[in-house]
């Protein structure tokens, strides 16, 4: 094929557009439509096979649906320096970066509190909250005593208010994301009922990273001709350290208020326990896909996605160790300023969440979802 032909485009190395990648992405997987070559890869490519013309919600949930394990690239005829110039893992993480930048509310965030600059903004206001509670109700003294647990720093009610209503808003804004983003794939290809079935499925699929697995050779991650299965280990760490420090968060609740126990709990204590091995594979599984995303070719990367891939691992590390530093340094002076510091930065993280990477938790289970329910339509 020549390259005058529409099929062809410029090397998209060259393309920082967002909107160019989002475009490009209809034409690459109609290239992808005719070839087949990666349909036994993972779950896009028969996704892919069961549509025949492509709007912009079939595209958003075939990249969705992508685990960015990047085996298509490493099997494709037609990647760079080939005329039809494929990349599907970058194009489909631009599709990804520009559904989270539409679904979610509002659309248009101020400059000043995007990015880095929201970041700070945030994390001084959230200390600030944190730190005129704490001074009004222990006095600034309190801050470096001996506390024994954290309601001689932060009154039970305030810090229930403050928590809860940080967590409400980032659950309204990301279920407001969920459903945006439900009607917009409600294509003609996708069934509209959700069953049971495919919400169960769903949840082991992601429970078992069953994506992650690269078309069972594991992920071409960090490297684009190596398959590796750390990528896929790490994220498990990260995964389910997350769920422990909920469990942790869970446990210390009913203890508290059913069982009348209350905190600082002991080290033989299901609070502590699942608290220290969740904070412990947070931190690993953090830092370990921080490496490999330094690593990561910048040939199938999108920098938008990778900015948004670093800011998540850096803030849930630095969320696992202030805890982790906190059980450690109970009983000492420093105890209150660490306690602080661990507070606001979950505050910030609750309230922030929908801006952040955090969000395509929700998207991409969403995409599991509709791909459960089409299959089943489709046999």
């Amino acid at each position: 094929m020549s390259p005058d032909n529409t099929v062809a485009s410029p090397s998209i190395e060259n393309r920082a557009s967002l909107p160019l990648l989002v475009n490009d992405a209809t034409r690459q997987l109609d290239i992808c439509n005719a070839c087949r070559y990666c349909e036994g890869l993972c779950a896009v490519f028969p996704a892919l096979e069961r549509r025949t013309v492509l709007s912009d919600g079939d595209v958003s949930q075939l990249a969705n649906l992508c685990h960015d394990c990047r085996a298509c690239f490493d099997a494709c005829m037609y990647s760079p320096p080939h005329e039809f110039d494929l990349d599907l893992p970058k194009a489909l993480s631009a599709v990804r970066v520009a559904d989270y930048d539409r679904h979610v509310w509002p659309v248009r965030v101020p400059r000043l509190l995007s990015g880095w600059s929201g970041v700070a903004i945030g994390g001084v206001v959230s200390v600030v909250i944190v730190l005129i509670l704490a001074v009004a109700h222990a006095g600034w003294g309190g801050l470096v005593r001996d506390a024994r647990g954290p309601y001689a720093l932060v009154p039970y009610p305030a810090l229930v208010t403050l928590m809860a209503l940080a967590a409400l808003y980032s659950v309204v804004i990301m279920a407001l994301a969920a459903r945006s983003y439900w009607k917009s794939t409600a294509t003609g290809a996708a069934p509209g009922r959700v069953t049971v079935r495919a919400v169960a499925q769903a949840v082991w699929y992601a429970a078992t990273l069953r994506y992650l697995r690269g078309g069972g050779v594991e992920c071409y991650y960090p490297e684009d001709e190596q398959p590796s299965s750390g990528r896929r280990h790490l994220h498990g760490m990260v995964a389910y350290g997350f769920g422990l420090c909920l469990v942790s968060t869970i446990a210390a609740g009913i203890e508290q208020d059913i069982a009348g126990i209350a905190p600082p709990y002991p080290w033989l204590s299901v609070p502590v326990i699942s608290g220290t091995v969740g904070g412990i594979g947070l931190v690993v599984g953090c830092l370990g896909l921080l490496g490999l995303k330094a690593r990561s070719s910048k040939v199938t990367s999108f920098t938008q996605m990778t900015i948004k891939d670093y800011g998540l691992l850096a803030s849930l590390a630095f969320l696992a160790l202030s805890g982790l530093a906190v059980l450690l340094t109970r009983g000492t002076p420093a105890y209150g300023i660490i306690l602080l510091v661990h507070l606001a930065a979950l505050v910030e993280s609750f309230a922030m969440a929908p801006y952040s990477k955090f969000i395509h938790v929700v998207f991409r289970f969403s995409a599991l979802v509709r791909d459960n329910l089409e299959r089943a339509e489709s046999q």
